[in-house]
């Protein structure tokens, strides 16, 4: 299957006058964006292995060589390609969001904002992780693309959020903020995909567990409490 979303994406911009090449890059950003949901809805209907990448570019509208022309990283390419892709995109949504939420007031509040956020995002793509993380588990490469997003962005942008209440004295000087930020998202992985996907725990048990994680980070991280906890 084609459409005009592919047959003016060609990439050589000899010739091209700058409103051409503009037009051109939004092609290529639309057709990018078209295969990167269609890959989500067809690995969470089919399973990676199940998943070809003639039904993702049929689903998208565009022609299956750009999956390939797109996506190819290295020795990845192909399915393996579109599915890192697809890592990068969720978990920049991710950010992206995390970035626009206001800042709460109080550390609790914002810990358990950053952790209601984390179930609300697994509830979203809850049929996508579970293909996700069953490949992770065999592919390494995959498994190191969704530490690096975690390692290198998440975590970072979790740390610019917390460090106002370590700069107005609400949180421990001594708090390494970084390894703070590691343990909350690690509840946040815990409560979003475990409890909630594979488990179905009920929302209301998820919510008191979430205020008694941040009400018990609180205390520990709170000035003078490694001096009463040796």
């Amino acid at each position: 299957m084609s459409s005009s979303i592919d047959t003016n994406d060609d990439e050589s911009e000899t010739g091209c006058s700058a409103p051409c090449l503009a037009a051109k890059r939004r092609d290529k950003a639309a057709t990018k964006r078209a295969l990167l949901a269609a890959a989500v809805a067809v690995f969470a209907e089919r399973g990676f292995d199940g998943a070809t990448t003639k039904e993702v570019a049929a689903r998208a509208g565009v022609n299956e060589g750009l999956i390939q022309r797109y996506f190819a990283e290295g020795d990845v390419g192909g399915k393996a390609g579109l599915l890192k892709a697809v890592v990068g995109g969720i978990c920049e949504e991710r950010l992206t969001a995390c970035r626009l939420a206001p800042p709460a007031d109080c550390l609790k509040t914002e810990i358990a904002v950053f952790l209601k956020h984390e179930l609300a995002q697994a509830e979203i793509n809850r049929d996508f992780l579970r293909v996700l993380l069953s490949r992770a588990l065999v592919d390494a490469s995959l498994a190191q693309t969704l530490k690096a997003h975690y390692k290198d962005s998440r975590i970072p942008r979790l740390v610019e959020r917390l460090q106002p209440f370590q700069v107005d004295g609400r949180l421990d000087p001594a708090t390494d903020l970084e390894t703070l930020a590691a343990t909350i998202t690690t509840f946040a992985f815990g409560l979003g995909f475990m409890q909630q996907v594979v488990l179905a725990e009920d929302p209301r048990y998820l919510e008191g567990v979430i205020d008694t994680i941040a009400a018990t980070v609180v205390r520990g991280t709170s000035p003078g409490a490694a001096a009463l906890h040796p």
